[in-house]
């Protein structure tokens, strides 16, 4: 399906509402508070749900899964940034949970059908 103007508008500026709502939530509460925000399932409704009004339901079903193997590999993500953050710094940090996401999305794509 093509994306027009309005659909991406739309499309951006629930995201936004949600990021804003997550850094609201942090400045008020504090950052773990807004971390469990960030990653609650709240937003990762709100894209399938998306999905769902531009594509369908089993388009909606089949970006689940892909949710799936990133909600997991998003863990590896966030214990790899933990652990490098300390020692060696923003980039690195950055750069190591990166390799480590992709890494198990890959591994995971092969392990679950």
């Amino acid at each position: 399906m093509k994306s027009t103007i309005r659909t991406v508008v739309f499309d951006f500026l629930f995201g936004g509402l949600l990021v804003a709502g997550a850094l609201l939530v942090a400045s008020m509460l504090g950052p773990t508070a807004g971390g469990i925000l960030a990653g609650a399932p709240i937003r990762t409704s709100g894209v399938v749900f998306l999905q769902y009004l531009h594509n369908g339901l089993e388009s909606a079903a089949e970006m689940t899964r892909g949710i799936m193997l990133a909600m997991i590999s998003n863990v590896f993500f966030a214990v790899t940034l933990y652990v490098t953050l300390p020692k060696f710094g923003i980039a690195v940090g950055f750069l190591a949970a990166g390799v480590v996401f992709v890494l198990s999305v890959l591994v995971l794509s092969y392990l679950i059908p």
